[in-house]
């Protein structure tokens, strides 16, 4: 676990990919011809409320544009299947009629429900995938004033994860929200699934050096060269157009949660989108800023916000008792 006592690294000397609390730093083998004459095909595109960017190390041209492309098609793909935002998708569906009915599932979105669940038990409900409700109350994008306090008082410390029925068995699968106050949103897991699955498409068309950047959901497979990981620097929070830490990914995954980008000022107070269950607000911190780096991008995303509201010592207990080789740092305040 680190600090923010890193030397802070100059605008100039990094490249900024998309939005979020990560950046794609520039050096170690960034040249355009690469070691073999391979070389490196990059592709952004707007998507999931951010600038997904993904780059492959290729010897063909052809070849590697067509990976980019497919893994933008399975990008779009669950962006569909998985949006809080629209009644048409998965998440749509359970969370307009879930409550009064059982709700058939992709085996797909069930196991993602799932593993969330498993993450909301595993954080005591710091993370929180029923917390839609309470979530789209406070709309940090769209507010200059908090929502009055008896629309979201009530829904404080309710543990919405323990009202969601989630069945699983190998011919289908169901849900059923058993108060008409859970909201399905995986918001905080969802967007690391999808990283992970278009890093997937991409080893399936033969792809072996990558990056997926999703906002700041990172995936890295291989090095950007043969012998150099991916580098990627992490925003200070303090002084977002700086870089606090660098890192460097080789077949590894990191995501970065902080309240420094989307917030709102009410009154001199700050209200930032990282919700606390317990509060059914936004919650308060020491810190600003939580990157977790680990083997894949779905439990890294879902733990960067998991992880925000509990003291360090339990942050290293559930990585120590959940997960393998996961590390964090905080930065900022």
């Amino acid at each position: 676990m680190k600090t923010n006592d890193s030397a802070k690294w100059d605008r100039r000397r990094f490249l900024k990919t998309g939005a979020g609390a990560l950046f794609l730093v520039a050096g170690a083998g960034l040249g355009p011809v690469l070691f073999r004459n391979r070389r490196v095909y990059s592709m952004s595109k707007s998507l999931m409320g951010t600038i997904g960017e993904i780059q492959v190390v290729h010897d063909d041209e052809f070849l590697a544009l067509r990976a980019i492309e497919m893994a933008f098609e399975e990008l779009n793909r669950i962006e569909k299947q998985l949006t809080y935002f629209s009644d048409d998708s998965e998440i749509g569906r359970i969370n307009r009629f879930g409550a009064s009915q059982d709700i058939n599932l992709s085996r797909e979105t069930a196991e993602l429900i799932a593993r969330a669940l498993q993450w909301s038990h595993a954080t005591r409900g710091c993370f929180e995938p029923g917390l839609g409700k309470v979530s789209a109350l406070w709309d940090v994008k769209h507010r200059s004033e908090p929502p009055q306090e008896e629309q979201w008082i009530r829904l404080a410390g309710r543990h919405f994860s323990k009202k969601i029925s989630l069945t699983q068995n190998e011919k289908f699968s169901t849900i059923r929200l058993l108060t008409e106050d859970v909201k399905i949103d995986l918001g905080g897991i969802g967007k690391g699934y999808a990283a992970d699955r278009a890093m997937d498409i991409l080893k399936e068309e033969g792809i072996d050096q990558a990056l997926v950047n999703l906002g700041g959901d990172i995936v890295a497979l291989g090095g950007k060269s043969e012998s150099d990981g991916w580098r990627v620097g992490v925003k200070n929070p303090e002084a977002p157009h700086d870089i606090i830490e660098v890192l460097t990914l080789r077949n590894q995954a990191v995501a970065t949660s902080g309240t420094y980008e989307q917030y709102f000022l009410s009154k001199g107070h700050v209200y930032h989108h990282l919700i606390d269950p317990k509060l059914a607000m936004p919650g308060n911190s020491t810190f600003e800023s939580l990157t977790v780096i680990g083997n894949n991008c779905r439990d890294a995303d879902a733990l960067a916000t998991g992880l925000f509201f509990v003291s360090d010592a339990e942050k290293k207990q559930i990585l120590e008792d959940h997960t393998e080789g996961f590390e964090f740092m905080r930065f900022g305040a």
